[in-house]
């Protein structure tokens, strides 16, 4: 975490420092700063599926729905990070643009659990 925050403070006093002089300079090292983050997050997604495989070898989920739940957290650190760029490069409607579609792509991965869920309610119930 120490090294995140380190690379964030330099960049973002950096890209201020050239603002004045390049703006366009400052939305290359925030991209590229953005870049060496996310990849260190990257790093950490291995640990969690990890746990979640472990998880899931301690209680019956099926894997599909394991791989659900991945795809969305992917989906969602993605699209944020996508966002964040283009707010920064002042693009502020790609950047809704980019949050709508990954909450419907969301929404649309979610459906097969609902329905799994549904179908678990109404066996309860008969």
């Amino acid at each position: 975490m120490l090294k995140v925050a380190a690379i964030g403070l330099v960049s973002a006093l950096l890209a201020m420092q050239l603002k004045q002089v390049k703006a366009e300079y400052s939305n290359y090292i925030a991209l590229a700063a953005g870049i060496l983050i996310f990849a260190f997050t990257l790093s950490k997604l291995d640990t969690i599926t990890k746990t979640i495989n472990q998880i899931q070898s301690y209680i019956s989920i099926d894997s599909a729905y394991v791989g659900i739940l991945v795809k969305m957290i992917g989906i969602t650190y993605l699209s944020e990070f996508a966002c964040n760029i283009c707010r920064d490069a002042g693009y502020h409607s790609i950047a809704g643009q980019i949050e709508i579609f990954a909450k419907l792509t969301i929404m649309g991965l979610s459906l097969p659990v609902i329905l799994a869920l549904l179908e678990t309610i109404t066996d309860f119930l008969s």
